[in-house]
């Protein structure tokens, strides 16, 4: 597996030669380099630099949402308060390596995603494991009666059936031959509604207003 290294600009970053040091196959690139050269190869580990957005409140970047679709991609240089961990497993992220680690930890994450697995801290993973099965147990009981009020739209309904069924954003835009950027924003709409921060805890809203 190889590992790509993105950067604003053309001086070695320290990740890359960190990445060099433990022997892994490792090239540095600008972000336009790999953005616009429309060709990833296979078993690519992209790591992306994310220090300036917050996440929580502009979402995933259409830059992000390009290389996900072309490979793997983790995050680096990442200050703590910018993104949910959780939010980053939904996205399809390897893992995250926040600003102020240690090198020793560093090289830690770098081994442990060029070996495809998830890096993420061991309580994050819990939590979700946690959630997941709280989302089973709650898709086992009796179909969503949403409330017959002005607060949710048709579509946003709809949606809302559609994840208590399990399906992702992705199927949620097949099933409703919308894009999968329309799914976003009425989840976007559905959770400030709702005041859920995620689908878990939306479905515990619709099982409570049953």
């Amino acid at each position: 597996m190889k590992l790509i290294v993105l950067t604003e600009q053309d001086a070695q970053h320290s990740l890359t030669l960190l990445a060099r040091s433990a022997g892994i196959d490792v090239e540095q690139k600008t972000k336009l380099d790999i953005l616009y050269s429309g060709t990833i190869k296979a078993r690519t580990l992209v790591a992306y630099p994310y220090s300036t957005i917050d996440w929580n409140k502009h979402g995933l970047s259409p830059e992000l949402e390009y290389l996900l679709q072309k490979t793997s991609v983790c995050l680096f240089q990442t200050e703590r308060l910018l993104v949910n961990a959780q939010q980053a497993v939904f996205a399809g992220l390897r893992g995250i390596i926040y600003r102020d680690e240690q090198p020793n930890r560093i090289l830690t994450a770098l081994k442990t995603m060029m070996q495809g697995e998830l890096y993420y801290a061991r309580t994050v993973m819990s939590e979700l494991l946690d959630e997941l099965l709280q989302q089973k147990r709650l898709e086992k009981k009796a179909p969503l009666c949403l409330p017959d009020n002005n607060l949710l739209t048709k579509q946003e309904k709809r949606i809302i059936q559609l994840v208590a069924e399990g399906a992702r954003n992705k199927e949620i835009a097949e099933n409703l031959a919308i894009s999968a950027h329309t799914v976003k924003a009425h989840l976007a709409s559905v959770f400030r509604k709702t005041q859920a921060r995620n689908r878990v805890e939306l479905l515990r809203w619709c099982n409570v207003i049953k």
